[in-house]
């Protein structure tokens, strides 16, 4: 028996609100006006792509191309110059790539193995997970204490790609597509191999906030959509996705108070998830601790950061509704 709800899919309106910066001329096939323009700019601004006319933003990205882009700004030109053949049997002497890819595997930017693969397109999660190395950064240890499905193409905690993604949640470098997919296994273009750095960059530098408490927003009003359709599986996951994008946030800004709150508010929606599957399987002490949970993480939201306090309120309504008629169902006498 489960707990009845009225959920209504609404504009949270959370006020994650955090002032927002421009750049100004760049390749001919990028034009201002793309999501794409600052990404770009900044990779060649900083040296990572080549200068040229053209960026070719939907052209599939190989890993030797991966390869040159994230070792280029590691090592210099006569250190390069230097490295004239590879230990993988699929990268002859004198390619363009030779000495990129040699110097990744020295620097374990890739992993030993027999082969490379070179001309194969690179996978998003296999770019995230080089660029993570590339750039030092711990992904197993960081959040390691979250293991939860985060998507129907991420359920499984055990892949090895599942803390490559949990960190890009928590990073911003992705989020979920509308079909509720994060996409491990797919073949990324050049445009897409600039956002991911572009927004890593900009995640160690503490300018992603934003970009991440909106994704927590929409994933809140995924969690309300999902219950509202019966659909637990995927309320779930949009709560796991909502609680690792906010402590990704705070990671980053763990003194601002607009943060702090709202990893209190996706931690609520986290409990309230949690109550709605324990009212499905019966245990209805379950979802009434749950509900508890869920209202308390709303109070200290609200002592955060005063603005939250309307989808605080909401999320404690819901709360309530659920526990009062769990207490309802305990009250019911049992069937003869």
């Amino acid at each position: 028996m489960g707990i009845r709800h009225a959920f209504t899919v609404t504009t949270l309106s959370l006020a994650f609100a955090l002032p927002v910066t421009a750049l100004a001329a760049g390749f001919s096939d990028v034009p201002t006006s793309s999501a794409l323009y600052p990404a770009t700019e900044y990779l060649k601004s900083a040296g990572i792509i080549q200068t040229a006319d053209k960026f070719n933003p939907d052209g599939k990205l190989t890993r030797a191309q991966a390869a040159k882009v994230l070792v280029a700004p590691l090592v210099s030109a006569e250190e390069l110059s230097k490295i004239t053949a590879s230990q993988f049997s699929d990268i002859p002497t004198g390619q363009w790539f030779t000495s990129y890819v040699e110097a990744a595997r020295i620097m374990g930017i890739v992993d030993s193995a027999a082969k490379f693969n070179p001309n194969a397109p690179v996978t998003k999660s296999a770019f995230m997970k080089m660029l993570l190395k590339s750039k030092k950064m711990d992904y197993t240890s960081a959040f390691s204490d979250f293991a939860e499905p985060l998507s129907t193409d991420v359920p499984n905690t055990t892949d090895w790609f599942y803390p490559v993604m949990r960190f890009a949640l928590a990073s911003s470098m992705t989020a979920v597509s509308q079909d509720g997919m994060l996409n491990p296994s797919q073949e990324i273009t050049r445009g897409q191999m600039a956002l991911f750095y572009y927004r890593l960059d900009m995640y160690t530098a503490g300018r992603r906030t934003q970009a991440l408490l909106s994704q927590a927003e929409t994933d809140i009003g995924n969690v309300l959509q999902m219950l509202d359709q019966k659909d637990l599986k995927q309320a779930q996951w949009a709560s796991a996705r909502a609680v690792i994008t906010t402590r990704g946030a705070l990671a980053s800004k763990p003194n601002e108070a607009i943060v702090k709150g709202a990893m209190k508010i996706s931690e609520g929606f986290r409990s309230l998830v949690l109550a709605y599957k324990a009212g499905v399987e019966g245990n209805l002490d379950g979802a009434i601790n749950y509900s508890k949970e869920a209202y308390a993480s709303a109070e200290k939201a609200k002592a955060f950061s005063p603005g939250l306090s309307t989808i605080a309120t909401q999320m404690q309504a819901i709360g309530k509704n659920m526990a009062d008629e769990a207490r309802k169902m305990k009250a019911q006498p049992a069937a003869q």
